[in-house]
């Protein structure tokens, strides 16, 4: 299989009534059905996607420890509350261990959280935090995995991003940056059916 530098994962879609609108705003205090149903399949998206990203051992927790995943940004949509659903409840793991989540509310907390703490794997940059996203004073160690929500994401050195076309979760996946950062990704979701491939 050629290898390029992206791919982007087709999802399956909220198909009913409601479009998908995951750029809720961060002022809102309740979230629309449309944006807590989009936020339910990007969470699925996120917890499944993890299973086919393949660390290298010197960047995971020990075998008997848990990994962990930290979510950004004001949370209106409960995607943290998704994804320890889907850890906790669903006993989804990474790698052979379990992943608990975590959350704060600004990416300058974040960035002293991720340097401190090696377990953390995944981050979620919510589109709530977009604002105060810069690749250049983010974290740039090796195995750690930022996903950005939404489009404005794009082009902002994210190792990938969601965004919506035609109704539909679509999540752009950069593999020279996950190559950079260490991180194979495995035959099981370069295969997957609701892959769409664009080069670049």
């Amino acid at each position: 299989m050629r290898m390029v530098d992206k791919i982007v994962i087709l999802l399956s879609g909220w198909l009913g009534l409601f479009s998908i609108d995951l750029s809720a705003d961060s002022n809102e205090t309740k979230a629309t059905i449309a944006q807590m149903r989009g936020v339910s399949l990007e969470a699925a998206f996120v917890a499944r996607s993890m299973q086919y990203l393949y660390w290298q051992n010197e960047h995971l927790p020990p075998n008997d420890q848990t990994g962990s995943l930290l979510v950004v940004g004001q949370d209106n949509c409960l995607f943290k509350e998704r994804l320890v659903f889907l850890f906790d409840v669903a006993g989804l793991k990474v790698q052979g261990r379990q992943m608990q989540v975590e959350s704060c509310e600004s990416l300058e907390e974040a960035t002293q959280i991720v340097e401190k703490n090696h377990k953390i794997m995944f981050v979620v940059v919510l589109n709530s935090a977009a604002d105060q996203w810069d690749a250049k004073v983010f974290s740039k160690r090796k195995g750690l995995v930022v996903y950005g929500q939404g489009e404005t994401f794009k082009q902002r050195g994210m190792s990938m991003y969601s965004y919506v076309q035609n109704n539909r979760i679509k999540v752009s996946v950069n593999l020279k940056k996950l190559k950079n950062k260490k991180i194979q990704v495995g035959e099981e979701l370069l295969s997957r059916n609701q892959m769409i491939f664009t080069g670049g």
